[in-house]
């Protein structure tokens, strides 16, 4: 077979066993996870988690199955299922909360990804290889999010996965020739819809486009039987976006609302979605001006590894297809272009739920979801542009000729930003290395002071944060803390406050686990740019909101010898 273009044929898609192939699909599979890991595999013990370190806490401190739900959150109760898996394979691989197991977690989701946009492509265009293996492969090396590589984000990850999970069921439903297969299928689909819109709302757009968008590629057998399908499949949105309404019809302030956008002209909003949409396609513009924080051969020999690995695999998938004596059909491009369009309508589709933030143009956190309809359009457009080569044999190599400066760019980019985020990591590391070489362990109930803290290099961001990490470094103990900075004044997000002989919540910030203690409770750290932190005799001057009442304060009773437990050892250490 020539180019990929002609096997998108006008006749109904039902995948044929002698076309789909399982050789294809495992050397696919294989391909994504060498490039996976060229792009992770510097990090996935060397990179931890300073932020979202909530969800450990939660799994360490709940039993059973209940850390798989969010219960703080309804409308997000999955959001912690992924965090929670992780901790457990923790506990299999005898690394009990480790951070190697989030990244084991988060690459296997990052290979999921890109392995699932295959095997949906495949399935709408079943006589084609290239095609969608270009199309899964740009689906991984996607990297116009600036979040990329921080595996805080796993549940971003996890909605991705569950989404595209849905897509790809619906669409086997819709090609089954048993009425019982096609049963079975969408009720899967509607399950992975469900632990999709639970886990993050921003989905819903595509998911309610998928059925229309998809079907004239699919060519059900019976439009009776798959307007059925689409009934029970939109009965999922119907009743998130139902409940949705509810929410926020109600008296109550909720996290999203607080962050909801304030300027709500046509203009404006049309103007950021291009924005957003015109990022995710830039591929040029993804890489990092600032310091890349790896060594550039480095960058350069892990990028070029992958791209190796991806025109490798590409050849010998082309060169296994066109063994295998399809047969050459006349060419039929409305489909492919068709498939572009479905891919423009999901990119832009990825956005409008972002849109309804205050911050839409800093590309943090927005533009994961885009990669699934931008590989899509890059794919078919490499498709096109390929069919210009007269020599149809040679069409599948130019393909992959062209998506190789794609795919060497996008992994480049994310190897940078992986970079960055284990420098980031690496300062909330020595962090709370510090606080551990002062306090291997601490008694119930002690308040951490840690002050002289740099306000330019801050290693902990928040004062929520410094209090999960305490959570974290001293595990099955109460345990708050607040930070101040080298000037004496306090981080922001502060949640004690010293009033005379007592700690007291201060009901602005989110509550520790120490609401009310006495002074002979507080244990104060000074920060030190090499070595341990300094304990401090009498507490500073600027950490009292009265004058400091230093006679029951003796911050040494408050310390216990070491060794740090084991789980501290693993995510901080070694000390």
């Amino acid at each position: 077979m020539s180019a990929d273009s002609t096997a998108l044929v006008a006749q109904p898609i039902v995948a044929d066993r002698k076309t789909v192939g399982w050789p294809i699909a495992v050397i696919a599979g294989v391909a994504y996870a060498l490039i996976v890991l060229c792009m992770w595999g510097s990090f996935a013990t060397s990179s931890g988690m300073g932020y979202e370190t909530g969800f450990p806490y939660l799994s360490e401190t709940l039993h059973g199955g209940q850390g798989f739900l969010y219960e703080a959150d309804p409308f997000r109760i999955f959001a912690s299922a992924f965090y929670h898996l992780a901790y457990l394979l923790s506990g299999l691989l005898g690394i009990q909360g480790s951070f190697t197991a989030y990244q084991i977690v988060y690459a296997a989701l990052w290979w999921g990804r890109g392995i699932l946009m295959f095997l949906i492509i495949r399935r709408l265009a079943p006589n084609a290889a290239i095609l969608p293996f270009s199309i899964g492969a740009l689906t991984l090396v996607h990297a116009s999010d600036g979040a990329l590589q921080w595996v805080g984000l796993i549940n971003v990850f996890g909605f991705i996965f569950w989404m595209l999970l849905a897509v790809y069921t619906l669409v086997v439903a819709l090609q089954q020739v048993s009425a019982v297969s096609a049963a079975v299928y969408i009720a899967l689909a509607c399950c992975f819809e469900y632990l999709c819109l639970w886990s993050y709302e921003s989905p819903l757009f595509i998911l309610v486009s998928a059925p229309i968008v998809l079907a004239f590629l699919v060519r059900p057998r019976s439009w009776s039987r798959a307007s059925l399908l689409f009934a029970i499949w939109y009965a999922v949105p119907v009743r998130y976006l139902y409940l949705t309404y509810l929410r926020y019809s109600s008296l109550g302030v909720t996290y999203q609302a607080s962050v909801i956008r304030k300027t709500w002209s046509a203009y404006t909003i049309l103007g950021d979605l291009a924005f957003n949409v015109e990022h995710s396609l830039s591929f040029w513009s993804w890489g990092t001006t600032a310091d890349p924080h790896m060594r550039p051969d480095r960058i350069f020999l892990l990028s070029t590894a992958a791209v190796g690995i991806f025109v490798l695999a590409g050849l010998i998938i082309a060169l296994l297809r066109n063994s295998r004596g399809i047969r050459r059909e006349p060419l039929q491009s409305s489909r492919l272009w068709y498939l572009l369009g479905v891919g423009v309508v999901f990119l832009v589709l990825s956005f409008p739920a972002y849109l309804l933030l205050g911050e839409t143009r800093n590309s943090w956190r927005t533009q994961f979801l885009s990669g699934v309809g931008a590989a899509m359009v890059f794919g078919t457009v490499i498709s096109l542009v390929a069919r210009l080569i007269p020599n149809g044999r040679f069409r599948s190599i130019f393909a992959i000729v062209i998506a190789a400066p794609l795919i060497w760019l996008g992994a480049e980019t994310a190897i940078e930003r992986g970079a960055y985020h284990r420098w980031v990591w690496e300062g909330h590391l020595r962090g709370v290395q510090e606080v551990l070489r002062a306090a291997p362990r601490v008694q119930e109930e002690t308040v951490v002071v840690m002050v002289g803290i740099p306000k330019a290099a801050d290693p902990f961001g928040d004062d929520y944060w410094f209090d999960m990490a305490l959570r974290l470094a001293y595990p099955r103990t109460q345990v708050a803390g607040v930070y101040y900075y080298e000037d004496g004044t306090p981080n922001s997000g502060d949640n004690l406050e010293l009033q005379g002989r007592q700690w007291k919540w201060d009901e602005k910030h989110t509550a520790s686990l120490i609401r009310l203690a006495d002074v002979d409770k507080t244990l104060v750290l000074e920060y030190e740019a090499d070595g341990p932190a300094k304990v401090l005799p009498t507490i500073p001057p600027f950490v009292c909101k009265e004058p400091c009442d230093n006679q029951e304060y003796v911050p040494l009773t408050r310390i216990i010898g070491p060794p740090p437990s084991p789980e501290a050892l693993r995510r901080y250490g070694p000390l």
